[in-house]
């Protein structure tokens, strides 16, 4: 048997020192409001160096914005790109009603929230997270969403992140007020899906009342 080459085990450092980030993070949200943890304590409990955490994120909403996206990536990956061409908030809205969004993707949104209040410092660091967030889909949709109006794919991303954003902060208000303890029961999973697929219904809508 051959032994790996120093690239690939070069690669596979980088992939785990890069888990080990955003897993310290993780850990650190469960325990404390996101925009009170720092570089250092990220860097001590995922065992490097503040220098070596610097040479993979810039900031901690970067880490977040890079936990998320990952998450995210998953959810896009289970729409079919014929669907997503055809209609991309229904194709998004089916994917939402057949319950597919990530647990770790909600435990992420409910960490961040913990008692389901915020500090302004903590608004401002999930408004750069949403926009970073809001980026990312934008560059993801761009090949699959071919248009020759340059408004259309990146209306549609900052569009569909906002209804996103909207639903977590409406869900979050709901699971804290119902007295969360942690962990999310399969009752908050369920209600995170129910708020985001009406925040996607008002987009597909046009926010036109409903009688």
């Amino acid at each position: 048997m051959t032994s790996p080459s120093p690239l690939g085990r070069r690669e596979l450092n980088k992939a785990r020192t890069h888990e080990a980030i955003v897993a310290a993070l993780r850990e650190l949200v469960e325990r404390m409001p996101v925009e009170e943890i720092t570089v250092d304590q990220v860097a001590e409990r995922a065992g490097i160096s503040r220098r070596t955490f610097f040479n993979y994120f810039g900031s901690i909403p970067a880490v977040l914005s890079s936990a998320m996206a990952d998450l995210a990536a998953q959810m896009l990956g289970m729409i079919d790109a014929d669907a997503l061409r055809r209609d991309p908030v229904t194709a998004m809205r089916d994917l939402v009603s057949r319950g597919d969004i990530p647990l770790d993707l909600l435990g992420w949104l409910a960490a961040l929230t913990h008692d389901g209040t915020q500090t302004d410092a903590g608004v401002l660091l999930e408004r750069t997270v949403w926009s970073d967030l809001a980026a990312w889909l934008e560059e993801q949709l761009h090949p699959v969403l071919a248009s020759s109006d340059p408004l259309y794919v990146p209306t549609l991303a900052a569009a569909v992140m906002s209804c996103f954003k909207a639903a977590e902060q409406a869900w979050a208000t709901q699971i804290w007020i119902d007295g969360a303890d942690g962990a999310l029961s399969p009752t908050d999973v369920a209600a995170f899906h129910d708020h985001l697929d009406r925040a996607l219904g008002h987009l597909a809508q046009g926010w036109r009342p409903t009688t």
